[in-house]
């Protein structure tokens, strides 16, 4: 496939930037003919082209565009961590072109060849059941790392995405696992939720708790689905992790991650590593706050508190 300048990608350019070429397909290929190959899908995503797969596609609603903007910080971020550390070996798949055609965003990415987390811990694999721990671990150091990236400029809470409307947060504290509204600051999130708790504790006597947010914002990455975290062996024989599925990725107070953490009962092996590897780093002061204020909002009305 012809490079950008109209020559041919020698095979230098290939072990040096081993998506040119699936770069370069994402670019150039048809929207339209994308569109038609998604309609009537019952999964919002597919490897294309079908026949020969070079990359993979996921599409849906205006979100998608909020999505994706997330992964792209996070795979720059972790892509220059990788540069000081030459030890890191944690990925986020290169998103190569975001359209939206129909009312429909579409996110082209790079197509991996790797196994989740938790196709992995069903298995009998030697190299499996000797690097377990090892497996787990980078998971945790995977979110410990994206929640220690520099915020850009201008982000406020949600994801950090162009469009306001978009910045909607997608988070297990609420309803629908989505805020009813976008938020401009910190003090607008922390006084919402302290509304919703005075309600959650009305029936108590004295003063009710308050959620006491962090007055930063941290990269928060909440979905610990097993299948988020897909394993492959790199070049020089080392496990590789790559952290797929950036919808439910924000910039929030840490305390959101911590309630990711902390809030549930670990649902699987996978969140269970997590809080073993990740938890007691995090802060837990608002963590039975949030409990109460996140059943508050799973069993009233969207705008409560609004």
């Amino acid at each position: 496939m012809p490079s950008e300048n109209g020559a041919a990608p020698r095979h230098s350019d290939a072990a040096i930037d081993p998506n040119a070429a699936a770069r370069q397909f994402a670019q150039a290929m048809s929207e339209n003919e994308l569109y038609q190959q998604t309609l009537e899908r019952y999964h919002p995503f597919l490897a294309y082209p079908p026949e020969r797969p070079m990359v993979f596609v996921k599409f849906g609603g205006p979100d998608k565009q909020a999505e994706a903007d997330m992964q792209r910080v996070a795979w720059d971020w972790l892509r220059q961590q990788r540069q000081r550390d030459r030890g890191c070996d944690i990925h986020v798949p290169e998103v190569f072109r975001v359209f939206t055609r129909n009312g429909i965003t579409f996110i082209i990415m790079e197509l991996l060849a790797a196994t989740a987390i938790e196709d992995l811990a069903k298995t009998s694999d030697p190299t499996w059941v000797q690097n377990e721990a090892r497996y787990f671990e980078m998971i945790a150091k995977g979110i410990s790392l994206l929640s220690r990236m520099p915020v850009p400029s201008g982000a406020t809470p949600g994801p950090y995405t162009r469009t306001r409307a978009n910045r909607l947060i997608q988070h297990m504290l609420f309803k629908d696992q989505e805020a009813p509204v976008v938020y401009g600051t910190i003090q607008d999130l922390e006084d919402h939720l302290n509304k919703v708790a005075t309600l959650a504790y009305k029936h108590q006597p004295g003063p009710p708790p308050r959620v006491t947010l962090e007055k930063e914002l941290v990269f928060c990455y909440t979905d610990f689905n097993g299948g988020n975290f897909m394993f492959a062996t790199g070049p020089d024989g080392r496990p590789r992790l790559y952290i797929i599925d950036f919808e439910h990725a924000s910039f929030l107070p840490l305390s959101f991650l911590s309630y990711a953490v902390w809030g549930r009962k670990p649902r699987g092996q996978t969140s269970w590593w997590i809080r073993t590897k990740l938890g007691d780093s995090l802060p837990q002061h608002n963590i039975k706050v949030m409990q109460r204020i996140s059943y508050l909002f799973q069993i009233s009305a969207t705008g409560l508190g609004l």
